[in-house]
């Protein structure tokens, strides 16, 4: 294992994703990324919010197995929200690049995926972050939510142009340094926090969508409440950043 570890490449991509009672896709999403650990300069860490259930069982079993220092356990104490746990986990990484990202999500030809963003940012200097599409698993999607995804993408996409930088946790990719350099994300949001980064981030440089890239997730928040009433949830908590410059809830419930 010391040898493997040696011929390692310098992390260059620090992949952070939040977790909360997630034993059941964990392993899948850890998964994907160990074949391209020395081909893309990867390390993983998971910032546990404090799961009830075997999330942290499998990560500590799953870094048996990956090269020392690969994968990363994160377990900040005291309050949590998502924030707080992005924050957490992103405080262990030693990359040039953080992803952040959510633990159900899955990323369809990955080498293209960092391959692209790499060449991106470093053809690209003044760009600070990027993000890309989102859609539901192939395999549980209905046409509901393909149409719903396809609309909030080009949404998120116009909303870049008229500087309110609608981006999702599920896909945020930014230069590490800038990250530090605004504070990370802001604490004291319970949600709405990913779109918040990026308007911030947006003062310090040029934010990018890359359309032909994509990630997918989970459907489970939409099968639960359903899209008009989340979408309505979503809409209370941005007119309450926007006008009381704090969340309405004071805790974003785990869906699982």
């Amino acid at each position: 294992m010391p040898g493997r570890m040696n011929s390692l490449p310098a992390i260059r991509i620090s992949v952070v994703i939040p977790a909360k009672n997630e034993e059941r896709y964990i392993g899948s999403t850890l998964a994907q990324y160990e074949p391209y650990l020395e081909r893309f300069g990867l390390e993983v860490i998971v910032s546990d919010g404090g799961s009830t259930d075997a999330t942290v069982a499998v990560v500590r079993e799953i870094q048996t197995h990956w090269p020392p220092g690969r994968l990363k356990l994160a377990q900040p104490r005291g309050k949590q929200n998502i924030a707080i746990g992005r924050n957490a986990g992103a405080a262990l990484a030693e990359g040039e690049f953080l992803f952040h990202t959510d633990a159900d999500v899955q990323i369809p030809d990955l080498p293209n995926f960092f391959e692209t963003l790499l060449q991106t940012f470093e053809k690209h200097p003044d760009i600070v972050a990027a993000t890309v599409p989102i859609h539901v698993y192939p395999q549980e999607a209905r046409w509901i939510d393909r149409l719903y995804h396809t609309i909030m993408n080009w949404a998120i996409y116009a909303s870049f142009y008229i500087g309110v930088y609608l981006a999702k946790g599920e896909s945020q990719f930014v230069r590490r340094s800038i990250f530090e350099r605004i504070g990370g994300y802001n604490e004291r949001i319970v949600a709405g926090e990913d779109c918040n980064l990026f308007y911030r981030l947006h003062w310090q440089g040029r934010i990018a969508f890359l359309r032909r890239l994509r990630v997918y997730h989970s459907p489970r928040r939409f099968r639960k409440y359903g899209y008009l009433r989340l979408n309505l949830i979503y809409l209370r908590e941005a007119l309450s950043l926007l006008f009381l410059r704090r969340s309405y809830v004071e805790e974003w419930k785990v869906v699982r």
